[in-house]
């Protein structure tokens, strides 16, 4: 038996319909390239595949704050 995910729902981030990541990529194309540090990377993949389910990305200052 698995665990239940926390927070009562697993995430799922990723564009998995073919018309939506046509979409995503295109959008994409626009924004500025960034570098991300190893540790940052890492996060990303952890959003992206559940691991900090139920968090649906990163924390902006007003959220800090």
């Amino acid at each position: 038996m698995a665990n239940s995910p926390h927070g009562g729902v697993l995430k799922d981030l990723l564009a998995r319909d073919a018309a939506r990541q046509g979409a995503l990529k295109l959008s994409a194309a626009a924004l500025p390239s960034i570098v991300l540090k190893e540790r940052n990377l890492c996060d990303l993949e952890l959003l992206l595949n559940g691991g900090f389910s139920p968090l649906e990305g990163f924390m902006t200052q007003r959220d800090y704050e």
